[in-house]
């Protein structure tokens, strides 16, 4: 007993460090192609998902949140460096061409990403799940951008139910050459949870990026999730339910852990999808919005987003005014103690400053500040785009005439009024260039042709405006 106190300080020490930091412990879980109207807290009776809904009652549900693309890929890239993905040339999913110099073929290495900027302020920092931008040169590598730690997929989709033999699984530079867990959803949640286990034992704060994969294709649930869902018709929404339900059970593991280790009330939790929910693949709901994954309508870029840091955020919470994913990476860094700023940055041989594309949050939602008015944009070469102004959003499909909608009165975009407000199409298409103008490279890359008209069609098709019953 004469040398105890000799064994406890540091121990001791650590505890006093802990209590000392003001930095949050973060955890940014990120789903893929879920629908809108799939989860609870978002209006619908049919998927039961009682653990996400707990997270919007317990903090923040935004009711406007917009991701800056309608599919994955570039969603991805404006997600993880807080900036539009247009003014660096990530506009398209990645597509490896022979044409190509594959280090092109990614997020540009001169970008910061969240996991950059994180890390410089004492973070340890990890990634787990889906990347999906840029896998083609090492210095794409989530270890090469501010990862301390990696387990998943590089690529864009998995099948759910790997197996030694055929898996695209890595942890860190290595091949998976082991299957912890039967179904992937369940493996994330288990190297997430290791995750935190392991750097709560340390002094400096964690980050974590778990990007599941999620509902997107392929369609593939466990046998227990089904028959939770038996009840359902169709096929394909079943199997979608029982993916759902699935990623709900594992985010209430998530939130578990925390809870058992005095941490859930402390941490900074993000909960995001990636873009509009894919109607056609699988069979996902976005209803009350009109539209799918891969068009500018609301329900190819409006998703659901939840904050969740009960030690600074009131409960119940429900934030009504447009915001976008750039957003997150102010917040985040002003939280850890941060700022970004505008930098100047060479690139292609001239210097440029490089704008900031998003706002700090936190106050906003403490109601110390207010959310000044801006416009929203989107781009994909060749595929036209959308801006937001106001109310107004401006829709500019290929090949078609001009679509104009009032967001206030006529949410899931069914009357086109262009025709009447011909002065305002032409100032919403002029302040739009004016943006396009401002890129710092063009495309790096443009997806197959094929893609372009299949999203064309999409906006034939009529979608499902309202929610089933259970």
């Amino acid at each position: 007993m004469k040398y105890l106190h000799y064994l406890l300080y540091p121990l001791l020490l650590v505890g006093a460090l802990r209590a000392e930091r003001a930095q949050p412990n973060i955890l940014f879980i990120l789903t893929d192609d879920m629908g809108w109207g799939d989860l609870g807290c978002y209006g619908s009776t049919q998927i039961k998902t009682p653990n996400i809904d707990r997270l919007a009652s317990g903090g923040v549900r935004f009711t406007q949140a917009y991701v800056s693309a309608n599919v994955c890929a570039p969603s991805r890239a404006g997600i993880l460096t807080g900036r539009y993905q247009e003014r660096f040339g990530f506009e398209h999913n990645l597509s490896i061409q022979d044409h190509l110099k594959p280090e092109m073929v990614g997020i540009p290495v001169d970008e910061k990403l969240i996991s950059d900027r994180l890390k410089q302020l004492g973070y340890r920092t990890g990634a787990i799940g889906k990347w999906h931008v840029g896998e083609s040169v090492p210095a794409f590598h989530p270890l090469q951008r501010g990862f301390d730690f990696f387990f998943g997929m590089l690529g864009g989709d998995h099948d759910y139910f790997p197996s030694k033999e055929h898996n695209e699984l890595s942890w860190g530079n290595e091949k998976v050459k082991q299957i912890r867990t039967p179904y992937l959803t369940d493996w994330f949640t288990m190297e997430a949870i290791d995750f935190m286990e392991r750097e709560s034992e340390g002094v400096d704060p964690w980050f974590l990026y778990l990007a599941y994969n999620t509902p997107h294709s392929p369609m593939q649930a466990k046998k227990s999730d089904l028959e939770a869902y038996a009840h359902i018709e169709s096929p394909e929404r079943r199997v979608y339910c029982a993916m759902q339900k699935c990623l709900d059970d594992n985010v209430g593991k998530i939130l578990g852990y925390l809870e058992d280790k005095g941490q859930l009330e402390s941490t900074l939790i993000i909960f995001l999808n990636d873009n509009g929910g894919s109607v056609e693949v699988s069979h996902a709901l976005n209803a009350p919005f009109n539209g799918t994954k891969g068009t500018w309508y609301e329900g190819g870029i409006r998703v659901p987003m939840i904050w969740h840091w009960p030690k600074v955020l009131s409960a119940g919470l429900r934030y009504t005014e447009p915001v976008i994913v750039f957003d997150i990476m102010h917040s985040l860094v002003a939280a850890a103690g941060g700022e970004v700023t505008e930098e100047k940055v060479q690139v292609g041989g001239r210097e440029v400053v490089r704008p900031k594309d998003g706002v700090n949050l936190v106050p906003i939602l403490l109601g110390d500040a207010k959310l000044e008015d801006r416009s929203l944009y989107w781009r994909m070469s060749l595929r036209g785009g959308a801006i937001r102004k106001g109310d107004w959003k401006l829709i500019m499909a290929p090949h078609r005439p001009p679509m104009l909608f009032n967001l206030a009165n006529d949410p899931s975009e069914l009357t086109n009024v262009s025709m009447r407000r011909p002065a305002l199409v032409k100032a919403l298409y002029r302040e739009y260039h004016d943006w396009c103008e401002g890129f710092e490279r063009n495309p790096m890359w443009i997806s197959s042709p094929q893609w372009a008209g299949y999203n064309d069609a999409l906006y034939d098709r009529t979608y499902e405006l309202k929610q089933p019953e259970e």
